[in-house]
């Protein structure tokens, strides 16, 4: 047997290992998913599962209406203040007055350079 073919063998052995690996893997995945997979738990006859129509607890879905309202309120609130900054700031880009500090630093920064001649 050639060094060559002897490689290709090697190569083969070691390529089709890999690929039995990943096989046993997804297979063994699979095996766990269904073993552990959340069965439904049958119930006694006796028992009588809850009626989904009716709220379980009134006072959960009042508190969460709430909270969901409160929420909605704060986003309202930091949108519309979010607005009055953007369009504050594009007045003052458009109106092409200084501010009050550019106004007093301007004029000394004119005064610091030395005019040669």
């Amino acid at each position: 047997m050639s060094e060559f073919q002897q490689g290709l063998l090697i190569t083969a052995i070691g390529m089709g290992l890999v690929f039995a690996v990943i096989i046993f893997l997804w297979g063994l995945m699979a095996l766990m998913m269904r073993v552990t997979s959340g069965r439904k738990q049958e119930q006694d006859p006796g028992e009588e599962a809850p009626a989904m129509d009716a709220p379980v607890m009134p006072e959960i879905q009042k508190t969460e209406s709430q909270r969901r309202a409160a929420a909605a309120a704060a986003a309202v609130g930091i949108a519309l203040s979010a607005l009055r900054v953007k369009t504050a700031q594009s007045k003052e880009e458009r109106s092409g007055e200084l501010s009050p500090w550019q106004a007093v630093h301007r004029p000394r920064q004119f005064n610091r350079i030395k005019r040669r001649g």
